[in-house]
């Protein structure tokens, strides 16, 4: 998996909510905090405020559906209570390990 797949996961999570609520969303991210559409994992908690500040009483929804996405592609576990900073964490944790390279230890 790739981050590609975990930006995915966050458009996936936006559509029930319409164009007009990811391109709010995604207009925030780059205009008010210099943040590009490709870059909202890079500061999942200013994705969670500007989801909060857009949305104000939907935005739980909203950060629902899209942890649901997180966990469904990358199989991670239902924890009580796990933010969706949480979730995006996680799975940049696991997307961190599919990546690094292992460290052999040679005897000369």
């Amino acid at each position: 998996m790739e981050e590609y797949d975990l930006l995915q996961c966050i458009e996936k999570g936006l559509e029930p909510f319409g164009s007009h609520v990811k391109q709010s969303i995604y207009w925030k991210m780059s205009i008010l905090h210099n943040y590009s559409r490709n870059e909202v994992i890079d500061n999942p908690e200013l994705l969670v405020n500007v989801i909060r500040e857009t949305l104000s009483d939907s935005s739980g929804a909203v950060e629902e559906s899209i942890t649901r996405e997180i966990r469904l592609k990358f199989n991670l576990p239902y924890k009580e209570p796990q933010t969706m900073v949480d979730v995006i964490m996680s799975a940049k944790s696991q997307l961190i390990g599919i990546y690094a390279s292992p460290v052999s230890a040679r005897s000369s």
